[in-house]
């Protein structure tokens, strides 16, 4: 065996570890997301203040996609990022105004 078939052969561990790291953001993101819906459903089926769960739910979004813009410069991550973290700062002043 050549030691360029061999180089071709073994994997990039970086690569797959960025890979499994994408992975579990991603899967992490979907979690949270359902979390989010089931608690936001209860909330307003009981008719308490929501704006609190969506504070976070949009502070963490933004930030993820600021971080998945800077990583591949599209400017649909950039649009997400913008408006996540304008909702989220939004959501969080309703819920001092709110609860002050």
């Amino acid at each position: 065996m050549k030691d360029e078939e061999l180089l071709n052969e073994t994997p990039n561990p970086e690569a797959t570890q960025t890979v499994t790291a994408d992975k579990s953001q991603d899967y992490g993101l979907l979690g949270l997301t359902g979390m989010f819906i089931i608690l936001l459903g209860y909330n307003l089926f009981k008719g308490l203040p929501i704006s609190d769960l969506n504070a976070m739910f949009w502070g963490y979004l933004g930030m993820a996609f600021i971080i998945k813009y800077r990583q591949e410069k599209t400017t649909s991550n950039l649009i997400i990022a913008i408006g996540g973290i304008v909702a989220s700062l939004s959501a969080l002043a309703n819920y001092i105004l709110s609860t002050w």
